[in-house]
Formats: C-alpha cells, structure tokens, sequence
C-alpha cells in the first residue's frame, strides 16, 4: 500500500513540472538573444542563427499563449542555443 502512495505521488510531482510554464527557459532564451543581438555584426551565418533564434522565441511565447508549455520548453532551448551560436560567430570575427 505505501509502495502505490509513493508512485501516485511521485507521478503527481512530474506531472506539476511538466504543466508549469518554462519561465527559467524563456528568461534564458530571452537573454541569450538579447546577447547576440548586441554583437551581431550581419554576418549572414550569424544573423541566420539569430533570426532562427528570433523565431523560436516568438514560437516559445506563443505556445505558452496557448499552454503549451512542454513545445514552449523545447522552443525556449532551441532559441537559447541558435542565439549563442550566433553570439559565437560573431565574437570569433572580432
């Protein structure tokens, strides 16, 4: 009986973490673009990260519009890491 409280609780648990919304993510992947932003120097490999960055911020936000919170999450990363990918290009021809 403990055994089964334990599992139903631990499914509870995941399941709340699944269902908030990726507030550390998206402050990361605001960041990060805002990051690159600032260095992006127009060259076309790194202003193609960046735009792609852009779009999977915007994409990000409105899946939490529409509480999807999990594609908001994935999106969140996607834009945190094509954002430094482009602050990385951009950094090297400096």
């Amino acid at each position: 009986m403990m055994k089964h409280i334990w599992i139903v609780a631990c499914l509870f648990v995941l399941a709340a973490c699944v269902v908030k919304p990726p507030v550390q993510e998206m402050a990361e992947a605001r960041s990060a673009v805002k990051a690159a932003q600032e260095v992006n120097h127009s060259k076309s490999e790194s202003s193609a990260y960046l735009k792609s960055a852009e779009e999977a911020l915007k994409q990000a936000s409105e899946a939490i519009e529409q509480q999807q919170y999990m594609r908001a999450r994935l999106k969140a990363k996607e834009s945190k890491k094509q954002a430094q990918k482009a602050a990385k290009i951009s950094q090297e021809d400096l």
